[in-house]
């Protein structure tokens, strides 16, 4: 995952209202990386037009 990557959420119950099945675009990484890799991205949800956060486990990659 990098930034400007459109995502897909992949898990249910995350957010409130559920995000499961919309798509966000990675807009930047938050904290610390767990193993080379970053464990929670800032993203933008394109159906709501706001910002969240998501765990990396929460998202799949659809168009890099």
């Amino acid at each position: 995952m990098k930034i400007g990557d459109l995502c897909k959420v992949i898990k249910k119950n995350t957010h409130k209202p559920c995000q499961c099945g919309d798509y966000v675009v990675i807009l930047k990484p938050l904290g610390k990386t767990w193993r080379s890799k970053t464990e929670y991205w800032a993203v933008h949800n394109v159906a709501t037009g706001q910002d969240r956060h998501f765990k990396r486990t929460d998202l799949e990659v659809v168009c890099k």
